[in-house]
């Protein structure tokens, strides 16, 4: 008699990460996700990469290419990781849905970009105005994104990233900061960033926060509980679409976005 086929996992989750930078969003998504999600990474391959608006426009077409990968690779979603890939050739939000349709269509498997995912997430929410925490941004990528979400219908209340809010003295301290930490903020400053653009525009219905170098995920709760107002970040946002393409519920404990999977 035949026995039953059981696949080791649940579901099957992919995500496209930007060069050179130890990118452990699966590793953070495992942890929201339910027990029996399955995790694969492609880091995209670009020589020369220096993280500039241009270095992702002109390598655009990678974005595909390694979704295209991940599909075949029998992933059910695949998630961009690197908020700023949205608008860095000049696309507004209905471009990007287009966009990721087409890819969608070629991988076999829901293609779903970081930026949009914050677009999402606050239409989930109702949200209309917001006040947003740039983080580390540098000023072109603060104002494609801040940009990108005004195109989107939201009413920016408020923006400004970490030197802005007094947290970093000045550019090259946060180089430094980023070379010493691997682009990984400590959750002290990503809660206090996220409550400092609460206190500048209380009257915002949701805080944005827009970099996954900040991984937000780890102070969701406590920045909602200190606010009293939803937090849309890169990284929860992303790991909500997912979750919703794939049917899953989130784990408790990661902020207001996520618990509205069940």
């Amino acid at each position: 008699m035949a026995q039953a086929v059981r696949r080791q996992y649940r579901a099957y989750a992919g995500f496209v990460t930007t060069p050179q930078f130890f990118d452990d969003s699966p590793t953070q998504f495992v942890k929201v996700a339910p027990p029996g999600t399955g995790i694969i990474q492609r880091v995209n391959h670009i020589d020369g990469y220096q993280y500039t608006l241009d270095d992702r426009a002109r390598n655009f077409g990678v974005l595909e290419e390694s979704a295209v990968c991940l599909g075949r690779s029998h992933c059910q979603v695949i998630g961009q990781v690197g908020t700023n890939w949205v608008h860095c050739t000049g696309t507004s939000p209905t471009d990007i849905e287009r966009i990721c349709a087409d890819i969608s269509a070629k991988a076999g498997a829901p293609f779903v970009m970081a930026g949009q995912a914050i677009v999402d997430g606050l239409r989930e929410i109702g949200a209309e105005t917001i006040t947003i925490a740039n983080g580390y941004f540098r000023p072109d990528w603060s104002a494609g994104i801040n940009a990108y979400l005004e195109a989107a219908g939201f009413r920016v209340l408020w923006a400004g990233n970490i030197i802005d809010q007094g947290l970093i003295a000045d550019h090259d301290e946060m180089l430094r900061h980023e070379a010493a930490t691997l682009w990984d903020y400590p959750d002290d400053m990503m809660f206090t960033a996220a409550v400092d653009a609460h206190a500048r525009a209380p009257q915002a219905d949701a805080i944005v926060q827009t970099g996954a170098g900040m991984r937000m995920v780890r102070v969701l709760d406590m920045v909602e509980s200190n606010t009293g107002k939803p937090l849309v970040a890169s990284d929860g946002a992303l790991y909500w679409r997912m979750l919703k393409h794939l049917g899953l519920p989130a784990a408790p404990g990661f902020g207001h976005l996520l618990s509205t999977l069940g």
